[in-house]
């Protein structure tokens, strides 16, 4: 299209709303062309939003005209009441917002298309976006659509707070009219954290909302029959004026956004909302005020755009994380927390604590009053969760093995031990399960075929070995690094050339700090010498990345990487490949399959057992049995099963970076 704006609004919900209110304040849309997308019209009370400020906060005074009711005292479980005092709780109609926003549409003359957004991007003449099949040119585009979390990231949470809602006329008078009732959990909890709100607006006008925090979204008719009980037992008789039903994540996962030019993200796309409450309209206000007033000054307004890589960080994002945890884990001990915290710690000091801005000294007077256990065992699951800890525990066996002495009988006996009880847990099962990768089930009609293919790509390689040993020795190391680098590398959001270097790089430096053992092993292949050796240190040189990335896993296994090599060569093989590629491959194949580790397990099985059958057919039926044949020929049996699954392994992560790359795109 030829027509360009000056400003794009992609979504019109709450912080677009805030953000032509503060551009409007200072004077920025006057003259401007601006478009304003979305699928549909924001004409309803569509939710409900509430914050905490002071009277005389910015946000306060400017929105004054929207704030439909505030409060200054909280209404307790015990019926007590308790003083906000400088605080107060504000109270804002979704209506009330858009009707705001609508009038300073229709004052200016802004366009408005009702239609979704595709999606957003740019090229040479500057941001588009794509709606069906038309490009829609802006100078400035602000997209506040509704996000999308990756769900299956590995240590990261994401629950919901889903709540309905029911405006409501009492026919006597609400009890404590002029307080609100901020999480009243007298309530069933029926396996979740689950309250009330009560906001009363006068004597017998009140919106009462059930919430529940957990991984499942609460039924209409569950909230129904939990506030049908709670009203007639609290106020009497009623009757509903109006019903408002909505769902807010609360999420530590990533969005899918990527930094495009020239467009500025808004509201919950920009990781706004709190992940411990789902509050998110101050911080949304207090957003857009500093983008209008960027643009006023003429000043770049990408910082404003939150990085993924630096949202949850600090102790702050430490404690929601705590919290999640609970919430996730144990849903049942939330009401107990959240009661303690409303009985014991001030609530100005609460609501300041949840708009994190308190010291270190007021945090720990709030956790001292809270029930320990449940925190601790979120530690302790979160300590076992992080990406350092197997490193960290790689480290420590490396150390062990080393202390037990070099080629004694102890160190012998327990690392042959944990080298082949490790192959037959996950090293043989994370690769015996490629039947599932394609489909994520098992297929009958499928599985022959399967098999077939499986065992060409097999018996090609072992032909390769036959005839021409030293290129099929060449070729394993070469697929081996390409597979071992691309596992690491997806771990580490590393890119590909670095993932492949890394792979090479391992490999490489394990056989070449162990050039006589490689040779023996090589010569036991059929192939020629062995004469590649590498310094000890050599290693140490990807210090470099991790340090510049402060990435301490990579930090952690250069280092027990460093220690191992001067461990027997088939321990220190038998560390990295069970103790971190399989284990890493194995945690990929779970989000993929989005199974549980028994359940893949299982599923293995068939496979796992025929390949452990088929060398034991081939060890005993093998005309030479002297150790040196036979060694070559268990190394031979590994390259050769290893081929299919390098390749069934980078079919997954192909289609997991197609099925990203179509949701950042949508």
């Amino acid at each position: 299209m030829n027509q360009k704006y000056d400003y794009i609004f992609c979504g019109t919900g709450a912080s677009a709303s805030l953000l032509l209110m503060a551009m409007s304040r200072n004077n920025l849309l006057s003259g401007a062309k601006v478009l304003l997308i979305d699928p549909e019209r924001k004409a309803s009370r569509d939710k409900t939003f509430c914050f905490w400020a002071s009277k005389d906060e910015a946000i306060c005074l400017e929105l004054e005209t929207i704030i439909s009711k505030h409060w200054e005292k909280v209404e307790l479980p015990d019926n007590s009441l308790l003083s906000l005092s400088p605080l107060r709780y504000n109270h804002v109609s979704s209506l009330d917002l858009y009707t705001e926003a609508s009038r300073i549409v229709a004052e200016l003359g802004f366009e408005i298309r009702v239609a979704k957004v595709d999606y957003i991007a740019h090229d040479n003449e500057g941001p588009y976006a794509v709606v069906g099949e038309t490009r829609i040119r802006g100078n400035r585009i602000f997209d506040s659509r509704t996000p999308s979390h990756n769900i299956n990231q590995s240590r990261r949470y994401h629950l919901y707070q889903s709540f309905v809602g029911w405006m409501i006329e009492t026919e006597s008078p609400i009890g404590k009219a002029e307080a609100f009732r901020f999480m009243d959990f007298n309530i069933e909890q029926q396996g979740f954290t689950q309250f009330v709100y009560v906001l009363p607006f006068s004597p017998t006008v009140a919106l009462v909302e059930l919430t529940r925090f957990g991984k499942e979204i609460i039924r209409e008719p569950d909230a129904e029959l939990l506030l049908q009980n709670y009203i007639n037992k609290e106020f009497g008789a009623f009757k509903v004026s109006d019903i408002e039903v909505g769902c807010i994540p609360m999420s530590t996962c990533q969005i899918d956004n990527e930094p495009v030019p020239g467009v500025t993200v808004l509201g919950a796309r920009n990781y706004l909302v709190k992940p411990s409450t789902g509050y998110a309209f101050k911080n949304m206000y207090y957003h857009t005020a500093q983008i209008a007033l960027s643009i006023k000054k003429e000043l770049e307004i990408e910082a404003f755009n939150a990085s993924y890589e630096n949202v949850f960080k600090g102790r702050f994002a430490f404690y929601d994380e705590l919290l999640l945890d609970i919430l996730q884990h144990r849903p049942i001990q939330g009401k107990p927390i959240f009661t303690t915290l409303l009985k014991k710690v001030e609530i100005p000091l609460l609501l300041n604590f949840l708009d994190e801005k308190t010291s270190m000294e007021e945090d720990f007077s709030i956790f001292y009053r809270l029930p320990w256990k449940p925190f601790l065992a979120a530690c302790v699951r979160k300590v076992f969760k992080s990406s350092f800890l197997r490193p960290f525990i790689l480290c420590l066996l490396s150390l062990f093995f080393l202390l037990l002495g070099y080629g004694s009988s102890l160190q012998t006996y327990l690392g042959y031990t944990l080298f082949f009880a490790g192959l037959v847990a996950v090293g043989i099962p994370h690769g015996a399960v490629d039947h599932l990768l394609e489909s994520g089930k098992w297929d009958l009609r499928k599985t022959p075929g399967f098999i077939i293919k499986y065992l060409v790509q097999a018996a090609g390689a072992g032909l390769f070995f036959y005839f021409l040993p030293t290129v099929a020795l060449v070729l394993f190391i070469a697929y081996s690094a390409w597979h071992f680098g691309q596992a690491d590398g997806k771990r580490w959001k590393f890119s590909d050339l670095l993932s492949g270097l890394w792979g090479a790089s391992v490999l490489l430096y394990i056989l070449g700090t162990h050039p006589n053992e490689t040779h023996f092993i090589v010569a036991s292949m059929g192939s020629d010498s062995w004469s590649f050796s590498c310094p000890k240190w050599s290693i140490l040189i990807w210090l470099i990345p991790g340090l510049r990335q402060k990435n301490l896993p990579v930090i952690l296994t250069v280092t027990w990487l460093f220690l191992s090599s001067l461990l027997p060569l088939l321990f220190a093989f038998g560390l990295y490949f069970i103790g971190q590629h399989s284990l890493t491959s194995w945690q990929h194949i779970k989000q993929h399959l989005k199974m549980s580790h028994k359940s893949i397990w299982i599923h293995s099985l068939p496979f796992h057992c025929g390949a452990w059958l088929l060398l034991a057919f081939v060890l005993l039926f093998w005309p030479s049995q002297d150790l040196e044949s036979l060694w070559g020929l268990f190394f031979i049996f590994i390259a050769c099963i290893s081929f299919p699954h390098a390749i069934a392994m980078h079919g997954m992560y192909q289609k997991g970076a197609k099925k990203q790359f179509k949701t950042i795109s949508k």
